[in-house]
């Protein structure tokens, strides 16, 4: 089902299909705009342009137009594209010696999107036996998706403005209440307990890690493309569906595996 993306396939994508229109009706919504974009060339899958950037993630300078992103990711080929969740007094600080998993400590630090991730690893699936943090197969990514309709749920009678992204494996559920973004780590992680049973990831919604995936982009471990899901659509929800496909998947072939071969290229 999920496969990673070669170099060339990464390369069409980011020529071809990117689409910077609607990157940019996300990033409208966002009550803060992104400071930095952030890449992984290859860590996970090994398919990397520059052995040397292997382990490394890559900052590009603040407020980089969508036009001049574009041009990176054709030059870099990344596996992974990212925005930074957290807001600054000044992102210009930020260029030398910032330490930004650090960054709730700084006096240059105001804020961060609060965003709940949901992983198909975190389901206990009877159709796959999970041998890494990374194994899972569809009915894994279609549980995860379901189930988080009714964490949308739940997180409506808290905050008003939630939405749902499909991130090429499970949800990310993004909230864009202006007050939501100045949660402290401890509000954060209360919530965290409050919501456990859904199948969080806490690590992403208490604060810490501060990147999360761009929607729109190449999701380059899974050869899907991150997309916002319309909520009505879930129950009928399969990463099949060809508006997650990349235009380089061109056959039935191509897009299934079985759970060994999913679990060899995320080993």
């Amino acid at each position: 089902m999920f496969r990673p993306a070669t170099l060339q396939e990464r390369k069409e994508f980011y020529e071809k299909e990117f689409d910077i229109k609607k990157v940019e009706s996300w990033l409208n919504q966002l009550p803060f705009k992104p400071c930095f974009f952030a890449i992984d060339c290859g860590t996970d899958s090994g398919i990397i342009k520059d052995k040397s950037k292997k382990g490394k993630l890559i900052y590009f300078k603040p407020n980089l137009s969508l036009k001049e992103l574009r041009k990176k990711l054709i030059f870099y080929l990344p596996e992974d594209v990212y925005y930074d969740r957290d807001i600054y007094k000044d992102a210009n600080l930020c260029i030398k010696n910032f330490d930004f998993k650090k960054a709730h400590l700084s006096t240059n630090y105001l804020g961060q999107e609060l965003v709940f991730d949901i992983d198909p690893e975190n389901i206990k699936c009877k159709e796959c036996a999970k041998k890494s943090a990374h194994d899972f197969c569809e009915a894994c990514s279609k549980i995860a998706i379901q189930n988080t309709y009714n964490f949308y749920l739940e997180l409506k009678k808290q905050f008003s403005d939630v939405k749902v992204v499909f991130s090429g494996r499970g949800a990310h559920v993004h909230v864009l209440d202006k007050n939501a973004y100045y949660l402290t780590l401890k509000q954060r992680n209360s919530l965290n307990k409050k919501y456990k049973k859904f199948a969080i990831d806490p690590w992403v919604s208490h604060g810490r890690i501060h990147l999360i995936r761009l929607p729109y982009t190449l999701n380059s471990l899974s050869s899907r493309i991150v997309t916002p899901l319309d909520l009505k659509d879930i129950s009928k929800f399969s990463p099949d569906n060809l508006t997650f496909i990349p235009g380089y998947i061109s056959s039935p072939e191509d897009i299934i595996a079985s759970p060994d071969s999913v679990s060899s290229f995320f080993s």
